[in-house]
């Protein structure tokens, strides 16, 4: 294996390991996430990742729902290698998918869709892609069905952008101090060639409208803590 390999695999273990300890809120965004999909538990439904990362919100889904059928997309084959392994006692319920959510046809004539997911991924999308995106995975799910996001969003009052820094500061101390993380591999982790990709964080209202005009209904806010928000809708 060269360098560069294990330089990747190692970035990959930094951050499967590390992310859910200094992103604020992560595992109740997630939970309240699964929590907005409120299926019987013995009804057979088909969801969307988006973005699906290490696996950690399409394992809650499929340990939630029994029933639930989970279809995993990133565009990084080593990460979705990770989500198949956290999920693999599920079986074949779980299906991770190489697909880059910047191209149209990411969808490939996927349909009947129960409920479409996403945690921390869309705001890598540019604006007008994101809103494209939104309209093509609308036309995708069923009548009746959930759309449910958990995203980064700039916030209007400067303050409240300031203090969520802060705390995502406060949040690295405090792991350092516990013993949780180390100082070199927070190091690591802020020099992770795949969290430095670019960022197009929107506004709250912005994502609002582009929900409403796909021609998704009962847009709402369920949970906000400063500049995270999730964000559900119904088809």
């Amino acid at each position: 294996m060269d360098k560069k390999s294990v330089d990747l695999e190692y970035e990959l273990e930094l951050l499967e390991d590390l992310y859910e300890l200094v992103v604020p809120k992560f595992r109740e965004a997630n939970d309240i996430v699964v929590s907005m999909l409120d299926f019987p538990a013995d009804r057979p439904i088909r969801l969307l990742d988006l973005g699906c990362g290490f696996g950690h919100l399409s394992s809650r889904l499929l340990e939630i729902l029994p029933n639930a059928k989970v279809f995993g997309f990133d565009n990084q084959p080593a990460i979705l290698q990770r989500a198949q392994k956290r999920t693999q006692e599920f079986g074949d319920r779980f299906v991770g998918l190489v697909r880059d959510l910047n191209e149209s046809n990411w969808l490939q004539e996927m349909r009947e869709i129960d409920a479409i997911v996403s945690t921390f991924a869309l705001d890598y999308l540019p604006p007008e892609r994101h809103r494209q995106l939104i309209h093509e995975a609308a036309a995708s799910l069923q009548n009746g069905g959930r759309w449910v996001s958990c995203e980064f969003f700039r916030a209007k009052d400067d303050r409240i952008n300031r203090v969520f820094h802060d705390i995502e500061v406060q949040l690295v101390q405090d792991k350092l101090r516990q013993g949780e993380v180390s100082a070199e591999e927070i190091d690591q982790l802020s020099n992770s060639s795949l969290l430095r990709q670019s960022h197009y964080v929107v506004d709250v209202a912005q994502k609002l409208s582009w929900l409403q005009e796909a021609g998704l209904k009962t847009v709402d806010i369920p949970w906000k803590f400063l500049n995270l928000a999730i964000i559900c809708a119904v088809k």
